[in-house]
């Protein structure tokens, strides 16, 4: 599993790192049922996460599988950034986070912003 915990702040942040997948979709969906194992644990509403995009792609099944992922990680997420999405990226996100339903994040550029944001009350 490349997801993993750091601290920053004081504050523990599950990094979700599907970053450098490519199109690797099998690849994608192994991670993200580590990342459902490891959160499975936590209390509801309690995880602040960022998700580590960089390097891979949209395709068919990269999207379903992160659609999969999305209501069950809700349960336990309090906070959610994303990085590694920018340009025509950027609002192919916010599309799906529309299809997707329930889904509240903020997009960061670099992973230094998004754990200052992610730690923000």
């Amino acid at each position: 599993m490349k997801s993993h915990w750091v601290e920053h702040k004081g504050k523990r942040v599950f990094i979700a790192d599907f970053s450098n997948f490519h199109d690797d979709g099998a690849g994608v969906r192994a991670e993200c049922k580590a990342v459902i194992s490891e959160l499975e644990a936590e209390p509801p509403h309690s995880v602040l996460s960022i998700t580590n995009a960089e390097g891979t792609f949209a395709n068919e099944d990269i999207m379903k599988a992160f659609v999969e992922l999305v209501p069950i990680t809700n349960k336990r997420v309090k906070r959610r950034a994303l990085i590694g999405v920018a340009g025509f990226r950027r609002h192919f996100i916010y599309a799906l986070a529309k299809v997707i339903g329930d889904i509240n994040f903020t997009v960061f550029d670099t992973m230094p912003e998004a754990l200052d944001g992610i730690v923000k009350e």
